[in-house]
C-alpha cells in the first residue's frame, strides 16, 4: 500500500476515536494499517492527545470498570488485557492497583456463583476456577479460607500447593 503523507492522518484518527476508544498504541497501529507515514501518525496522536480525544489512563480505567462490572475477573486476566491493548504495564499496574482495594469482594462474589453454579465441585476445583479467572494464588486462598470458616469445617482438604 502506497504511503500517505497528506494531512488527512487527523481526520481519520478523529474517525476512529469517535466510533471507539482506543489506547494512543492501537490508535497508532490503526493509521499505520491506512498507510499514513509515521511523520503524519506522530502529528496526528500528538493532536488527538493534546485535544483531549486520546488518554491511555482514561482507557485503563473505563476497561477495568467495565470488565469488572460485566463478571468477577482478576488482576493477572485485567493486567494481561491491557497490555495486549496498548496500555504500557506499569500505568496498568498502578490502575489495577487502584481498583485491587475490591478484591476481595470480587473474589468473594466469584467464587459464590460458582459455588451456586457448581455445587459438586469442590475446593480444589472452585480454587482452579477462580485462577482461571485470573485471580492470584494467595486471593483464592483467602477467599476459599472464608467460605470455609462461614460454612462451618472443611470437608475436604484444600490442596492450597496447586493453586501456587
Amino acid at each position: 500500500m502506497p504511503q500517505r503523507a497528506d494531512g488527512n492522518a487527523l481526520a481519520a484518527a478523529v474517525r476512529l476515536l469517535s466510533v471507539k476508544r482506543l489506547t494512543k498504541s492501537r490508535l497508532t497501529e490503526k493509521l499505520a494499517d491506512r498507510g499514513y507515514v509515521p511523520d503524519a501518525i506522530r502529528a496526528a496522536v500528538d493532536e488527538c492527545e493534546k485535544r483531549k480525544y486520546l488518554d491511555d489512563r482514561a482507557f485503563a480505567v473505563l476497561y477495568v470498570r467495565s470488565a469488572l462490572d460485566r463478571k468477577p475477573v482478576g488482576r493477572l486476566v485485567l493486567l494481561r488485557n491491557l497490555v495486549r491493548n496498548g496500555i504500557d504495564e506499569d500505568l496498568a499496574s498502578e490502575i489495577l492497583d487502584e481498583a485491587d482495594r475490591d478484591e476481595d469482594e470480587r473474589i468473594d462474589r466469584a467464587l459464590a456463583r460458582l459455588a451456586a453454579s457448581r455445587p459438586q465441585d469442590g475446593f480444589g476445583q472452585l480454587g482452579r476456577r477462580l485462577e482461571r479467572a485470573g485471580f492470584g494464588a494467595p486471593a483464592i486462598i483467602r477467599a476459599l479460607r472464608r467460605r470455609a470458616e462461614s460454612r462451618g469445617p472443611l470437608t475436604e482438604a484444600v490442596a492450597f500447593e496447586e493453586l501456587s
